[in-house]
């Protein structure tokens, strides 16, 4: 039994040379990993990318801006106002000189005054009225809507107004020329209506440049005086101005 448990052990590897041999070194073999079969959730993934892929590809279609609606907007507008306006300068036109000159010189102030509101809420920090406005100080809640507005008021002040009284106005110009040449020769027709357009005209610019001036330097104050004269045809600026000067009084 001894020799047969000699005989079953295990007997060293020789070499050709007579020496133990190493072991060989036995390959480990990974099994490669399964990929995993895809799942509903991970194909509603990728449908969904591939239809956000879709939507991008294709052109957008810019909806119409607000700012389009206005432009719209103040061109029809303007329009019957301008009618409105040339119909009235003619029926002034037929009455005396005095009557247009005096129509004349308000157009040209008129101007320069919207013009100055145009550039006067567009300068102006909303900041001081909003703080003015919480504490119920008279017309900054009307002030406040306009530097808010800054843009749509500026249009109508230094673009439509200011542009139909300057239509306006050169009509008037050219009525006074037509009533001065009544009492003149026509050989001083075009003298005049030179002369007339360009008194009006530098009327005009250097008003407008005087006031853009002012408007810019002292915009808080200007927008107020503008916003309270509004806030006579508001009824609650005029209910706040009451319930203020009672609480004045009561003290």
């Amino acid at each position: 039994m001894d020799d047969l448990e000699k005989t079953t052990e295990e007997q060293p590897i020789l070499n050709d040379d007579g020496f133990e041999a190493a072991e060989a070194p036995v390959a480990v073999v990974t099994s490669a990993k399964k990929t995993e079969p895809r799942t509903d959730a991970t194909e509603k993934r990728a449908e969904n990318a591939r239809a956000e892929a879709k939507k991008a590809s294709r052109p957008r279609v810019k909806p119409l801006k607000k700012k389009e609606h206005w432009a719209l907007k103040i061109t029809l507008i303007s329009f019957p106002l301008t009618i409105f306006v040339t119909f009235l300068s003619d029926l002034v036109g037929s009455g005396s000189i005095v009557v247009i000159a005096l129509l004349l010189l308000f157009l040209v102030l008129a101007n320069v005054l919207f013009d100055g509101i145009g550039v006067a809420v567009t300068a102006c920090d909303p900041a001081p009225l909003a703080s003015m406005a919480a504490r119920k100080i008279h017309g900054a809640k009307i002030a406040l809507k306009l530097v808010k507005n800054a843009e749509k008021v500026s249009n109508i002040c230094s673009d439509v107004i200011g542009d139909i009284f300057g239509i306006v106005s050169g009509t008037c110009s050219l009525l006074i020329v037509l009533k001065i040449l009544r009492f003149t020769s026509e050989t001083y027709q075009q003298l005049l209506t030179i002369m007339i357009s360009g008194v009006v005209g530098a009327l005009t610019i250097g008003g407008k440049a005087y006031m853009k001036n002012v408007a810019i330097s002292n915009s808080r104050n200007f927008v107020l005086f503008i916003a309270r004269i509004l806030a006579v045809f508001n009824r609650e600026e005029r209910k706040n101005k009451n319930d203020a000067k009672r609480n004045k009084n009561a003290r």
